[in-house]
Formats: C-alpha cells, structure tokens, sequence
C-alpha cells in the first residue's frame, strides 16, 4: 500500500503542470469530460465490521484519443464537440492490518466516447457511452479462502448460500476474486450562469447513469467476464443520479453534490442503495480541491458492495471540468 503515495502525488505533479500550461495559454494541453470521475485521496471514520480502512484513494486518469469539447465550446457558434478516450479508474485501499500485496485492490478500464451541444441559452447536454472491465484481479474463490475461484470446490461454496445467508460474514476479504464486463449509458445537463468574460460563475448539473454488468467484453469478446454464480449475487443492473451546484465565494469556487445509486438484483443480505453526499472546496480556483463527504449504503469497492456502512471522510481531489471561457453563440437577425 505505500505505493498509494507516490502515485498519487505524481498525479498531483503532473496536475500542477498541466495548470502551469494553461496560465502559459496553451489551452490545447488538456482535455475536458463533462461526465467524469475525480480522482482522490481521503481518510475518515466508519467501517464494515470486519475491517477498517486508514486511507482510500482512487488515481483516475483519462488518456484521449481524440478530444474537441473545448474548441467547440469555445466558437462563436454552436458546433458539437466529442471525446474519444480510454480511462482507467484504479482503487486502493489500505487497511489497518497487514496487507502486502495490497488487499484486493479494484481495478476498472473503459473505453469511451462523449459527445456535447451547447443549447441557444448557452447549457450543456452530454451524452457518453463507456464500455470496459472491472475485476479486484484476485484468483481466491469469493466464499472459501481455502479453494480457487471457479474450481469444483470453490463453485460447491455457493451451494450453502440461501437468500438468508449473510454474505458479509462469509466474504473471502483476502483474496476473493471479482470480476465482471460492464457498460455506461450517462446523460448529463448543464444549467450555466456567466459573468461579463463569458466564465461559467454558476452551475447546476444533473447526471443519470445506467450501468449493465454483462459477460462478453464491449458484448462481442469471451474474455474477462464474470463468474456465473457471483452474478446471481450482485445483479447486472444500476441506476444513477447525481445533482452538482458549483458556484464562488468571491474568488474562491466551491461544489456540493448529491449522488444516489440503486443496484437492482442483488442478494437479500446486501443493501440495494448507495448514497453519497460531498462539497469541494477550490481555495486557488485551480483544479485542486479539498472536499468532505458522507456515504452509507452498500460499498463501491467490487465484491465489497455486500457491506454496508456509514462513513465520513475528508480529502484531496481536483477537477477534470474546471470552468472555462465560452463563447455564446452569434445572434443570426432576420434583414428581411
């Protein structure tokens, strides 16, 4: 786990000079995705039963193949802009115990493609479409730390699971395997304010996401799917809802958010829902931020999602859609 530090400070490293390329106006240096996930590092109060977290951090980055989001929201007219992109999602945690190698890590890494309009009153309407694998890459049965996942004996662990069973207490924690394909459908809205220089000064975002677990990478390729017990456990389907208000106190930008998730056709034992509340602070009005958040509800991190807990933490994160000059569209008048 003490490779959590220096990856995600070399993140931060490579952030800051990404900020130092935009005060140089080389605006073509970084990329933009309206529908992202921040990357961070935190530390807080609330456990499962079973263990306790010290440090989570999750180092999201997104390498583009091809990204025009800016340009076209930068022009005096309205064009669409679209990003095409891989993007892997890492999460670790470190744990109060001995944990080398580092305790089922959780990794994801999806293909995708976003496309936005800026509507006449100059909001933003995204779509985006992501495809890819998620898996803890362990090779453990996920009920038996005694078999491989999939073997005869491994598989035969599953047969003493009834709808009663508390699959919390009988997870495999040190080397459970997880591992599924899955794809995004998101949609995400924009309500954009502006000030005399064309900036962005308030916004309220809203996002919905379904999320399907299915066997087949991108639904066409045999590989790296799920185990077709565990699927019975988790379900494949998930709905998400997410509100953002971002706005400033004199120079300072600040967020609040909401996130809700519903995981449809999960096993009795496991909590259905997720909640997720935060606020992010930009003292700099940089990408870097510090933020609060309070969650309960099933966990996020892979097979863990059979636990259920309350928890607050504190941390760092920073932005991949920072506010940006727009351009508002020409007004065409009729000489008629």
């Amino acid at each position: 786990m003490k490779l959590v530090f220096p990856i995600f400070f070399l993140f931060l490293t490579v952030n800051a000079v990404a900020q130092k390329k935009e005060e140089q106006d080389f605006s073509a240096f970084k990329d933009y995705y309206p529908i992202a996930k921040r990357p961070y590092l935190s530390g807080g109060f609330g456990n499962n039963e079973y263990e306790q977290i010290l440090f989570d951090a999750k180092p999201v980055v997104y390498y583009g193949l091809y990204n025009d989001i800016r340009k076209s929201l930068s022009r005096d007219s309205i064009v669409r802009g679209d990003a095409f992109y891989l993007s892997l999602q890492p999460q670790l945690r470190m744990y109060q115990e001995n944990s080398k190698p580092v305790k089922t890590p959780s990794y994801k890494a999806l293909i995708g493609w976003q496309s936005i309009l800026r509507t006449n009153n100059n909001n933003f309407l995204t779509m985006a479409i992501e495809t890819g694998h998620y898996s803890n890459g362990q090779t453990g049965a996920a009920f038996s730390t005694e078999f491989e996942d999939e073997s005869e004996e491994g598989q035969a662990a599953y047969e003493a699971i009834t709808d009663d069973t508390d699959l919390s207490a009988i997870l495999n924690r040190k080397n459970g395997n997880f591992s599924t394909n899955l794809s995004r459908l998101s949609f995400n809205y924009r309500v954009n304010r502006f000030d005399a220089e064309n900036n962005p000064k308030r916004i309220h975002s809203y996002t919905f996401t379904y999320q399907l677990y299915h066997n087949n990478f991108m639904g066409l390729f045999d590989f790296g799917g799920y185990n077709s017990e565990d699927i019975k456990l988790y379900g494949r389907h998930q709905f998400e809802l997410g509100y953002e208000f971002t706005d400033y106190y004199k120079k300072m930008r600040y967020t609040i958010g909401q996130e809700v998730f519903l995981h449809l056709g999960s096993h009795p034992s496991t909590e259905p829902y997720r909640s997720k509340t935060y606020g992010i602070v930009y003292p700099w009005d940089t990408d870097l931020g510090f933020f609060a958040d309070f969650t309960f509800g099933f966990d996020d991190y892979n097979y863990r999602f059979v636990d259920s807990f309350p928890r607050f933490s504190i941390g760092v994160t920073w932005d991949w859609f920072t506010p940006f000059v727009v351009k508002p569209p020409k007004v065409v008048t009729d000489k008629s």
